[in-house]
């Protein structure tokens, strides 16, 4: 009995420390994974600060080009605009209306995707040229920031504004403006270039993270240009609230990233944590903002806290088990199975990651060969000539197509200087680019000009000269191209033109003539058979005469060279001429023209013979295409924002629908057969869409059945006149200097085309 009792002390001690050992391993289990997940907490956000900060860096990147683009394509107009028109204002407007103006900021527009639209303003705010759309629709931009800016600061340069609702399309964009000059300094008009959020909205929504990042382009006051997700209330508003605020204000930094739960805007000021890249544009005035919230950054973190906990709960559990009575060996062993088990997973996990880790490693450098092979094929396939030469004037490479045109193996001209392509005299491919103020602003340079075969032959080149930058350096690509064929083609055009002027307008005159004085009977009478040879005869010089003048219409058009008289002269009086003067050709094809309603007080500013050829192409038109016993009718009428309509109607069976988007277009004809069934060179519309343009004003037509209803116009003898068949239109502005003090009444809408 004595030995029992001295056992029993022995015992307790044993069981005390078996206690505190399990405790203390608990405890070692929760300190570690505690501090085991706080160290994963600092290294998640570490990583996710490196990975926004280098989206931010890549967004910044993506915007800068396409900002040197836009700012790029602004000066270029802008200076093209300047060095060939810029005289006056009312010059300017007058030279930057035309179809020509329009497709060439047109095809601006569609060297980038992010550009919306660019459009040319008058000295009042007034769109005279768009690339949208042609002829300009009418309406002011002269409340626009970026307008006003441009008017009152002459130095102001390029202006980025705030992101506004279009007049237009009622989308949201932001314009850059640049001034516009005359020749004595005035202000005479504004350069403006549309850039699109939506664009940028597009491109951010693929970064987005499934809806857990926030992406925004804002002007360096704050100011929300673009962003994604979209949010029509928070565009063009200033964000004084949230982190580029903080990092650019009041931590006056240009770039970083920061955590914060400041309220956001677009949240209805709602606090939020999240994670935000900041980066400042150097050049310009913009700010990337890349934000992601907690629940995406920290979304891993979770997981493997998680996880860690469940390990460290199940150690826990392993250790009270161990040191429990009822837990035996076989518990213990299968508990370490567990452990093992998981540790297994997580290493397959790890082997899976680093598996596909490899695999993308592997396609990217398959991708990047494929994109070095298809480069390299477009050098050495390309048509035109392609030229690489350094900093220095040397050459490095050349495509078969160059070697082609100048006659030099590669062999002889790589590592040597360019000078032998150009002729005696003339500086080198690098001395062309840098003599060329165009190419010092902007780095590109497009010129022509006459270059050098090995042969010493001189032949006459387009060169595309453009620069980059490769390792810090400067190079450069040249693209030649042989225009000697475009020359001759050029020189055969006026060649040919020259002969139809001189060699057989000549003599077609002394034909038509004698033909005229022959069936005039001045050789007496003539026989019936032959009359009606000679009639015919006679008809076809007249319609000869008529392709001659035309054509060489068309070549003056061309070359700019067809010159007007303006005078200041009332419209009665010309239309009645201009029926008078065709009235004789409407009874030749059994129709009348009568003149219907009109302005008889109102003065237009035209050349009375360009104007007459015009009206005499409308109403030979009309009469050829009428049926016989028809009436042609000419009206006037006021049109809203001062102008005056011209209608010529006729009563014939319309425009084929499938020739309407050709009507105006050189050589067409709706029955282009040879046993076409009305005469005509199909050069009378073209020419008189010129003419129109080049007197202020515009031509065009509608069918009667394309309007919503027929109208009815007072006639001239105070009848009623029905609006069928096709109408011809030709507007002209209103004179009203010359009305004498008389106000037009203002006409009621017209549903009409």
């Amino acid at each position: 009995m004595t030995g029992r009792h001295e056992l029993k002390p022995a015992g307790l001690p044993t069981s005390r420390l078996a206690i505190a050992l399990a405790a203390s391993l608990v405890l070692a289990i929760i300190v570690g994974a505690a501090t085991a997940i706080w160290m994963l907490r600092i290294q998640e956000i570490g990583k996710w600060e490196k990975q926004t900060e280098t989206f931010s860096v890549v967004l910044a990147e993506t915007v800068s080009q396409q900002m040197d683009f836009a700012y790029t394509a602004l000066d270029s107009i802008a200076e093209r605009i300047q060095d060939r028109w810029s005289v006056s204002a009312e010059y300017l407007s007058g030279k930057l209306s035309t179809h020509d103006f329009h497709q060439f900021l047109r095809e601006k527009a569609a060297l980038s995707p992010a550009v919306e639209v660019i459009s040319v303003l008058d000295v009042d705010g007034n769109v005279i040229n768009t690339s949208r759309n042609f002829p300009a629709p009418t309406y002011s931009l002269a409340d626009r920031d970026y307008f006003i800016a441009q008017r009152d600061n002459p130095v102001q340069g390029t202006f980025l504004s705030s992101s506004v609702r279009s007049k237009t399309t009622g989308k949201w964009m932001f314009f850059l403006s640049h001034r516009l000059t005359g020749s004595d300094g005035e202000f005479i008009g504004v350069v403006i270039l549309g850039m699109s959020p939506s664009f940028y909205s597009q491109f951010y929504e693929k970064l987005s993270g499934d809806g857990h990042a926030t992406i925004g382009l804002l002007r360096n006051d704050f100011t929300y240009l673009a962003r994604w997700p979209e949010r029509g209330e928070v565009m063009g508003m200033r964000n004084l609230t949230g982190s580029t605020y903080e990092l650019v204000h009041e931590k006056n930094k240009k770039s970083g990233v920061l955590i914060t739960n400041n309220p956001r805007m677009s949240e209805g000021g709602k606090a939020v944590t999240r994670m935000a890249a900041i980066q400042s544009l150097e050049k310009y005035p913009l700010i990337i903002n890349f934000s992601v919230d907690e629940d995406l950054y920290l979304a891993d973190w979770r997981k493997i806290s998680t996880g860690i906990v469940i390990v460290a709960m199940s150690g826990i559990l392993a250790i009270v088990a161990a040191f429990s009575v009822l837990v035996n060996l076989l518990e213990r062993r299968e508990q370490d199975l567990v452990v093992t088990t998981e540790l297994k997973q997580q290493a397959e996990v790890i082997n899976r990651n680093q598996a596909h880790l490899l695999k993308n490693l592997t396609e990217q450098q398959i991708a990047l060969k494929d994109s070095s092979d298809r480069l390299q094929a477009i050098f050495q396939n390309a048509a035109d000539g392609i030229i690489m030469i350094d900093d220095t004037g040397k050459i490095e490479a050349l495509n078969p197509a160059a070697v082609a045109i100048y006659g030099h193996p590669a062999s002889e001209v790589v590592g040597k200087n360019g000078k032998f392509f150009s002729p005696p005299g003339q500086p080198d491919l690098l001395g062309l680019a840098m003599s060329r103020r165009e190419f010092l602003e902007t780095g590109c340079l497009r010129t022509e000009a006459e270059r050098m075969r090995k042969d010493g032959s001189l032949f006459p080149a387009e060169l595309a000269i453009t620069e980059y930058y490769h390792a810090g350096r400067r190079k450069l690509i040249v693209i030649v191209r042989d225009i000697s064929e475009r020359r001759k083609m050029e020189r055969m055009k006026s060649e040919f033109i020259s002969t139809v002027s001189h060699e057989l307008r000549t003599p077609l005159t002394a034909i038509r003539g004698s033909l005229g004085l022959i069936m005039g009977g001045a050789m007496g009478a003539v026989p019936d058979k032959i009359s009606a040879l000679m009639g015919m005869a006679h008809k076809n010089s007249e319609s000869l005469t008529r392709l001659i003048n035309d054509l060489l219409d068309i070549q003056k058009i061309e070359a700019g060279k067809m010159d007007f008289v303006f005078e200041c002269l009332p419209l009665q009086n010309l239309l009645q001429t201009a029926i008078s003067n065709n009235q004789a050709f409407a009874h030749s094809m059994n129709t009348e023209i009568i003149l219907g309603s009109q302005l008889e007080q109102a003065m237009v500013m035209v050349d009375t013979g360009r104007f007459q050829q015009v009206m005499a192409n409308l109403l030979s038109n009309a009469c050829k295409y009428s049926p016989e016993g028809a009436v042609v009718q000419v009206l006037s009428m006021p049109r809203d924002g001062n102008l005056i309509r011209i209608e010529v109607i006729d009563q014939g069976s319309g425009i084929p629908e499938n020739f309407r988007d050709r009507l105006f277009q050189k050589f067409s004809q709706a029955d282009s057969s040879d046993t076409r069934a009305k005469g005509g060179t199909g050069l009378g519309l073209a020419i008189s869409q010129a003419i129109m343009r080049q007197m202020h004003g515009d031509i065009g037509y509608y069918m009667a059945q394309d309007a919503a209803h027929d109208t009815v116009q007072p006639g001239g003898e105070g009848q009623d006149v029905l609006h069928t068949g096709t109408h011809f239109y030709i507007d002209l502005p209103l004179h009203t200097e010359g009305n004498g003090g008389l106000e037009l009444p203002t006409p009621n809408p017209d549903p009409l085309p």
